[in-house]
C-alpha cells in the first residue's frame, strides 16, 4: 500500500492526474472516503490525467452516473451512496462499459460489473486542511 498526505485540493487532483497515468483501459477505481473527503475532487485530476476536461466533474451523488468522453475511451463516475454498494448491478453497467473505458465509483461495495479485472482501492481521510490518501493496485502492490 502506498500513501501519501495531500495538503490541499491541488495535491489531490495530482494524485488523481498521476494514478490515471498507471490505469490501463478497463481498469477500475474504488474510492472510500467520508463525505466530503476529496473523492470528486481526486477524480478531476484522473480525468485530466486521461486528456479530459477536469472541468466538467460534478459530484454524480444526485445523478448517480456521469459519463465524460475521452481521447481513447470513456470514464464513468459512479456513486453508490444512494443506491448502496451492490447498487452498479441494478444500473446494467455490464452491458454499458466496454473493456476500453475507465470507471471510478465512489461508495462501491468489492464486487461489482466492473470491466476487467484490473481493480484498485483508493481511501481518502481528512486530515487538518488536507488530507491522507492510501491506494493499492489489483496485485495489492503500491506501484511504487
Amino acid at each position: 500500500m502506498a500513501e501519501r498526505y495531500l495538503a490541499d485540493d491541488a495535491a489531490t487532483e495530482a494524485l488523481g492526474e498521476a494514478l490515471a497515468q498507471v490505469t490501463p483501459p478497463g481498469g477500475t477505481w474504488l474510492l472510500r472516503g467520508e463525505l466530503g473527503a476529496g473523492k470528486t475532487t481526486w477524480t478531476r485530476g484522473f480525468l485530466r490525467g486521461l486528456g479530459g476536461d477536469p472541468e466538467e466533474v460534478a459530484s454524480p451523488t444526485y445523478a448517480v452516473l456521469h459519463r465524460y468522453d475521452l481521447p481513447e475511451g470513456r470514464l464513468f463516475h459512479l456513486d453508490l451512496y444512494r443506491p448502496g454498494p451492490e447498487g452498479a448491478w441494478a444500473l446494467g453497467l455490464e452491458e454499458t462499459i466496454g473493456p476500453g473505458d475507465r470507471l471510478v465509483v465512489e461508495w462501491a461495495g468489492q464486487d461489482g460489473p466492473w470491466p476487467t479485472d484490473w481493480v484498485a482501492e483508493l481511501v481518502l481521510v481528512p486530515e487538518g486542511e488536507g488530507r491522507w490518501a492510501e491506494w493499492t493496485y489489483p496485485d495489492g502492490s503500491s506501484g511504487r
